[in-house]
């Protein structure tokens, strides 16, 4: 329902916005209609930045306060270790609810026994080839960090209750679980597997069969976390045999197994955490999983089917599935963190999960007039309506290449943070990409320019019509917030633990998801007297007067 208000509140505020443009351009043109001469220029305009992190800092592996990280748009999952030293390392893991795709299930009641019990959740990836055997060729689709780089990865049956609803709101209120919750969730959690030397793969799974004593490969199984839960580790046979069987056959008609409500109660999901091997090198990769294609088959065997002729009846198949329909929380560790870059002017500190941003004054201080005085900024382009008409707009800001050991993120996204939404120029860019969302909206917000070695150098946004709507429609000048967007189609939005919305942007108590789902960081020259020239972030307004 939320979500429903906040998407016709959105569709209503671009229709005011698109049509007060309209009549801005409609007015303007107006006034110098019939003038021949035109004289086209710009002219920079000072700005205040600065470095805004979305939690307090605390220096340890979890933050106090966290941001909202159920009901993303994807899950992280691994160890991403940021070449810029200051960034330190992140590891993310994931809790999930599960639930039956069917309940009441009969089981059979003579000499059963457990076969399986495979985990399924693929990464991201495409098919590139098939060989003349059928083998697979895969290339994951998002994975950063050190490839072929090994991790410890535990998977834990939850105990912790996941609800859906807030019980602080009267149960009106979706229920947020925050990245910084991870010691909460795994509180009385039970191991059930580990592999202290997991490894992000493009391998594909295969399953063999013995076919007239002949092992042959019948299934192959796209690249993902594939296991066993039979097993406590990957050389384990079936340790864990009689806790399924505790888990399904025991409860054979009873409540538990009857409805969704009831089961979640009773298995309340898993953990699949992830650990650092070494966290003074906490080496790995990082991807996103796919839970829409997840599940969990429990695959066992009864006297019917010993009993039953080849081929057995599908419709009395004895698999059990589960399925990752329910609430998902990524939950963050970040290691080796020590420094606090609040507030900072002279370097603007932007990385993603619960990370930073940079909060953007427009207009602020004194610039010269054309009689040669200083005046206040933001009355002197005030004073311009009516006399100008904006060509475009644009904020560049450029890489701190002494800082920033590379793999910066390519995309940046501009909000308007009085309202937590894009500013207007997102919406009137029509290059929407879902396909590669990387190439969407690059008129809005360049792709980042990277030099002849590949290190990233400028990043560019184009705010026209927003600097258009101040001019000629009295827009309030809000502050801005520059984020770090690893999709800039997505306009979910995660809450920042314990602050609450009250329309004012100097308070900031949500940011983007698509920063949340991007580790990744870079720094940037603010705009200060300390920068040097070349490399001060500029704002800059092309425009055309008619001449004198």
């Amino acid at each position: 329902m939320i979500k429903s208000l906040k998407s016709v509140a959105l569709l209503g505020l671009i229709l005011v916005i698109s049509t007060s443009c309209d009549n801005d351009f409609t007015n303007i043109e107006s006034n110098i209609q019939g003038i021949k001469n035109f004289e086209a220029t710009s002219k920079l305009f000072p700005f205040v930045t600065r470095t805004k992190t979305f939690t307090p800092f605390s220096g340890g592996t979890n933050d106090a306060v966290g941001v909202k990280t159920n009901d993303l748009d994807g899950n992280l999952f691994g160890i991403y270790n940021s070449p810029t030293a200051t960034y330190g390392a992140t590891a993310a893991s994931v809790t999930a609810q599960v639930a039956p795709l069917t309940y009441n299930p009969d089981f059979g009641d003579v000499n059963r026994s457990v076969e399986s019990i495979w985990l399924n959740i693929p990464y991201f990836s495409t098919l590139e080839s098939t060989d003349d055997d059928g083998a697979n060729t895969y290339q994951l689709d998002s994975i950063i960090g050190q490839t072929n780089q090994k991790f410890k990865l535990y998977i834990y049956r939850s105990n912790y209750v996941l609800r859906d609803l807030d019980p602080n709101s009267n149960f009106q209120d979706p229920q947020c679980y925050y990245s910084n919750q991870g010691d909460l969730i795994e509180t009385n959690a039970e191991l059930l597997y580990k592999d202290e030397e997991f490894e992000i793969s493009n391998t594909e799974h295969t399953v063999e069969e013995l076919v007239d004593g002949v092992s042959e490969v019948t299934e192959r199984i796209a690249p993902g976390i594939r296991i066993n839960l039979l097993k406590s580790n990957p050389t384990d046979i079936d340790t864990n045999r009689t806790f399924w069987e505790n888990i399904f056959f025991a409860n054979q008609g009873n409540d538990v197994l009857s409805t969704k409500s009831n089961f979640k109660d009773f298995f309340r999901g898993i953990i699949i955490k992830v650990e650092e091997i070494d966290s003074a090198n906490p080496n790995g990769s990082l991807t996103y999983l796919n839970f829409n294609s997840a599940n969990i088959i429990f695959d066992y065997t009864n006297q019917e089917e010993e009993d039953a002729d080849e081929p057995y009846d599908s419709s009395n198949e004895t698999i059990y599935t589960l399925q990752f329909t329910e609430n998902i929380v990524n939950t963050f560790k970040q290691i080796n963190v020590v420094d606090d870059h609040d507030g900072d002017e002279d370097n603007l500190y932007l990385k993603g999960i619960d990370g930073s941003m940079a909060v953007l004054e427009l207009f602020s201080g004194n610039i010269e007039n054309e009689d040669g005085d200083m005046v206040p900024t933001l009355d002197y382009f005030n004073s311009k309506k009516d006399k100008w008409l904006i060509n475009e707009a644009n904020l560049v800001f450029y890489v701190n290449q002494d800082l920033v050991g590379g793999d910066e993120p390519d995309r940046l996204t501009l909000y308007d943070l009085k309202n937590n939404l894009p500013i207007i120029d997102y919406f009137l860019d029509g290059s929407t990409n879902t396909a590669q969302p990387e190439f969407s909206k690059t008129a809005y917000s360049e792709m980042l320019t990277r030099d002849s070695d590949d290190n990233g150098v400028r990043y560019k946004i184009r705010l026209t019509q927003h600097i258009t709507n101040i001019l000629q429609s009295d827009s309030t000048n809000v502050k801005l917030g520059l984020f770090i967007a690893n999709n800039v189609n997505s306009l979910s939005e995660s809450k920042i633990q314990g602050i609450n919305r009250d329309e004012d942007d100097t308070t900031i108590d949500m940011v983007p998801s698509t920063s949340v789902l991007s580790p990744k960081g870079t720094i940037l020259h603010g705009y200060n007297d300390n920068v040097d020239t070349p490399l001060r972030a500029e704002f800059e307004i092309f425009y055309t007067e008619p001449e004198n």
